[in-house]
């Protein structure tokens, strides 16, 4: 069955706006079809369609099932500034490898600035990668500043900075069944010292990942995945 991003309201899942448009104009589902429809707050709800018009598509519930997807542990991912195409990359493989929160943050070496009006497309992404990966919440996603994002990153049990030049061997095994875990990545031109500073000022788990020198979104998407899997994400 299709998936489709939904108000629900008691026994009526509600279907609007892009996500109408694609039910009724592209997949022409009707009356009479099911559905799974979320609304980020875990669950699948298995539903019947009871009419669709151009506005919206109403659909009732007939069951509710604590969807599987949902990411287990506290999964999060600060990622510095990178290229806007690759920074939507990253926020689709993210939803995809079970990140619960993604904070995109301007280090010095930034190329990109962030731009809070295209705050609207990566929401659309994250629609997007939930309906592909099946998953049933949505993954939290905020533009911050880098003391902003320190400050977040220094409140994680485990702390896992990719330092590419000067990182050590880090065993992902003690990773295994842990549930509160950030991931701190650099952008394409790396930290500077003074940030680097303030990173190892809070004790992380300085990594390796190698010795080559991966780039800035093979390295976020390397990392998310491996603790995913190790952690049981």
């Amino acid at each position: 069955m299709k998936r489709f991003l939904a108000l629900i309201d008691k026994n009526i899942a509600r279907i609007c706006d892009d996500e109408n448009v694609h039910l009724r104009n592209v997949l022409r589902l009707k009356a009479g079809d099911e559905i799974i429809t979320f609304n980020g707050d875990g669950f699948d709800y298995i539903c019947q369609i009871i009419s669709v018009s151009k506005n919206e598509t109403l659909a009732k519930i007939l069951k509710k099932i604590k969807c599987q997807a949902v990411p287990k542990n506290n999964l999060s991912l600060c990622m510095a500034s990178v290229k806007r195409e690759k920074i939507e990359q990253i926020v689709q493989k993210a939803v995809e490898l079970g990140c619960k929160k993604l904070i995109i943050f301007e280090a010095e070496r930034s190329n990109t600035k962030i731009k809070e009006e295209k705050f609207s497309r990566y929401e659309k992404i994250i629609i997007s990668a939930c309906k592909q990966c099946e998953r049933a919440d949505i993954m939290e996603l905020k533009f911050q500043s880098f003391d902003e994002m320190l400050s977040h990153f220094a409140k994680s049990r485990i702390r896992l900075f990719a330092n590419e030049r000067n990182g050590q061997t880090f065993d992902l095994n003690l990773l295994r069944d842990k549930n509160d875990i950030s991931i701190l990545v650099g952008c394409e031109g790396g930290f500077s010292d003074g940030e680097i500073k303030k990173i190892l000022a809070l004790s992380p788990e300085n990594i390796s990942l190698g010795k080559r020198i991966l780039r800035a979104e093979t390295a976020a998407i390397l990392l998310l995945g491996l603790a995913g899997l190790v952690s049981g994400n």
